[in-house]
């Protein structure tokens, strides 16, 4: 039987669940992101703001900074990948399972590397950090979206 990793995250915790063949998934640890509640940037229109080119007419968009939310959330998305990494490199599992909102699903593909990719099997896009093992269980049993279409 494989043994799995399934990751719930969202940008301010995360916890991870190992899963051995037909067994409930056990909770081994929970990472929590504090800054993830940080206040946001405001929505910003469909058009960029633009820049006025001093030396002739040529105008460019101005690329929004990011907020300092979303700044953490990046640096979270890179520490939960290391511990994926890490994980994977000491073989502790042979599948992952990455359950996460959308926004934050995409911050976690953006970090992880090849190996992981490869070892990706499952991924649903929704924030299931709340549920317990046994509802976890049923959600991963009733179905879940397949792997994006980035993955090889």
């Amino acid at each position: 039987m494989a043994r799995s990793w399934i990751l719930a995250a969202n940008g301010t915790r995360a916890r991870l669940f190992v899963k051995d063949g037909a067994d409930l998934p056990v909770e081994v640890t929970c990472f929590t992101n504090p800054d993830g509640h940080a206040p946001g940037r405001q929505a910003h229109a469909d058009r960029l703001p633009r820049s006025q080119e001093s030396a002739n007419s040529a105008r460019h968009a101005i690329e929004p900074h990011l907020s300092d939310r979303d700044k953490s959330q990046q640096a979270f998305a890179r520490l939960l990948c290391e511990a994926l990494d890490e994980g994977r490199m000491a073989r502790r599992f042979d599948e992952l399972v990455l359950l996460a909102p959308p926004r934050f699903l995409g911050l976690l593909h953006a970090r992880l590397g090849k190996e992981l990719k490869r070892q990706l099997k499952r991924e649903i896009g929704h924030d299931l950090t709340s549920l317990g093992a046994a509802q976890l269980n049923e959600r991963l049993a009733a179905g879940s979206e397949p792997p994006s279409a980035s993955q090889p």
